[in-house]
C-alpha cells in the first residue's frame, strides 16, 4: 500500500514538474534537474549538467546579469578568481583531508 501510494505521489510530482518545465521554457531543463536532485534520482550525466547550470546561474547573479551596471559587473568579476581558487582548495581538502601542522 505505502509503496503504491508513494509511486502515485512521485508520478504526480513528475507530472507537475514536467508541466511546469514546459511553461518555463528558459529554465525547463534546470527545473527538471533540480527536481531530480531533490528526489535523489540524478544520473551522473544529469548531475554534471546540473552543476554547470548552477555555476552559470551563480556567475550571472555575481556579475549582475545582462542588464547590470558595467562598473558593478567589472568589480564583481575581480572576485571570481578568488572564488575559483577557494573552490579548488576546498576540493583538494575534501580529497586529501585537512593539512596538519
Amino acid at each position: 500500500m505505502v509503496g503504491d501510494e508513494r509511486r502515485r505521489t512521485l508520478r504526480l510530482l513528475d507530472d507537475h514538474y514536467a508541466a511546469q518545465a514546459q511553461t518555463l521554457t528558459a529554465s525547463a531543463e534546470a527545473s527538471l534537474l533540480e527536481f531530480a536532485e531533490l528526489r535523489g534520482t540524478l544520473m551522473p550525466q544529469q548531475a554534471e549538467r546540473w552543476a554547470e547550470l548552477k555555476a552559470a546561474r551563480v556567475r550571472a547573479r555575481t556579475l549582475g546579469g545582462a542588464d547590470g551596471d558595467p562598473v558593478v559587473r567589472a568589480v564583481a568579476a575581480l572576485g571570481l578568481p578568488a572564488d575559483r581558487i577557494a573552490a579548488g582548495e576546498s576540493a583538494i581538502t575534501r580529497v586529501t583531508g585537512p593539512v596538519r601542522r
